[in-house]
């Protein structure tokens, strides 16, 4: 099988858009989610093949291009990740998915204008991404994200050599449980990295047990997704830093071997979104303020929020976040099946030990 494939790179998080050659597949359902539940349930294998080494590496994802099921949608966007059922949705590779999409023509950039409105399905909903565009270049992209809220403020979190530390838990298409780095004693800078992973690591195994959440990805998953560690920005036109701590594999953490978990490249939309929620509920961000995030990077990402949404009984808000990615290549897969690795494969020098 062939796939048809677009790179792009938004502050440094990877994502490959699938274009094309998806339609054998015949992945179906009344609803995104319902197709993104028939892709975790019978296409794994794609996933792993374009993931997994030698097409893919550790911090890699893709998305793929799938038609729409609401008629007022323009196109249609299941996530993948290292971890078998993926997100409603991510920051990163949604700015990724619009520009390739908009570049290779897949979606015609709207010459006529200076922005072109692209309304993407995902699993979580509807999302409207503005994009700014000159030349047939993409500038960059607001996205209006799914309901974000928060769920847990200033929870008191026992966590191994801290005892306790105060976190809050807030969902932005991931639910993310977010902690001080002064705190924790972290700077947030690159060669900190293992270091921040092993933090993170400890603060999910922790949230493992004490944190229940209600997902809208699995009624099944009662977890925290991930760890937003939140820091002062380095550059004072900024309002804040983090490093996302993404784990590898689902369930509770695991140090058999390789990586068990990656620091986000990009600054995270979702894990930015979910802490502008937080920063909402709290009073500390008014609807339209904008709240720059650094990533580890120093990669920045904008969010506001928009207005105000009741999600489920609780207060909550539709964020607005703008970035911008760049195309890094583009071309087409080979999936043979006179292959033996054709399906991708890991080995633990660099892999999570488990394989799922």
């Amino acid at each position: 099988m062939n796939f048809q494939f677009v790179d792009a790179h938004s502050e440094g998080a990877p994502c490959r858009t699938i274009i094309g050659g998806l339609e054998p597949l015949a992945i179906s359902g009344e609803t995104m989610l319902k197709k993104k539940q028939y892709f975790e349930e019978n296409c794994d294998w794609l996933r792993t093949a374009l993931l997994q080494e030698p097409r893919g590496f550790p911090a890699v994802n893709a998305d793929l291009v799938v038609p729409p099921c609401d008629p007022t949608a323009d196109v249609g966007l299941l996530i993948l990740n290292q971890r078998r059922i993926g997100p409603m949705m991510s920051g990163g590779n949604i700015l990724c998915f619009v520009t390739a999409i908009l570049e290779a023509g897949v979606v015609p950039i709207d010459t006529a204008n200076p922005v072109t409105v692209v309304r993407v399905e995902t699993a979580g909903g509807i999302c409207v991404a503005r994009a700014r565009c000159d030349g047939g270049r993409v500038l960059d992209v607001s996205i209006e994200n799914l309901p974000s809220y928060a769920t847990h403020l200033d929870f008191k979190l026992p966590v191994p050599g801290y005892g306790e530390i105060t976190v809050d838990v807030g969902y932005g298409g991931m639910f993310y449980a977010i902690a001080s780095a002064s705190e924790l004693g972290l700077d947030l800078v690159p060669d900190n990295a293992a270091e921040i992973a092993r933090v993170g690591e400890l603060i999910r195994a922790s949230a493992y047990k004490h944190i229940e959440v209600d997902n809208p990805a699995s009624k099944s998953i009662k977890t925290v997704d991930a760890v937003l560690i939140a820091g002062a920005p380095h550059s004072p036109q900024n309002s804040g830093r983090s490093a996302v701590v993404m784990p590898m594999l689902s369930g509770a953490p695991t140090f058999a071997s390789g990586v068990h978990s990656l620091i986000d490249r990009c600054p995270c939309g979702t894990g930015t979104s979910a802490q502008v929620a937080v920063l909402s509920a709290k009073g500390k961000l008014k609807l339209g303020d904008v709240w720059k995030q650094e990533s580890i990077l120093d990669g920045v990402y904008s969010c506001r929020p928009l207005r105000q949404i009741e999600v489920n009984g609780r207060d909550g808000i539709i964020p607005e976040l703008t970035g911008s990615s760049h195309l890094i290549a583009r071309g087409e897969i080979i999936i043979s099946d006179s292959d033996p690795l054709r399906h991708g494969f890991k080995v633990g020098d660099m892999w999570a030990g488990r394989v799922l």
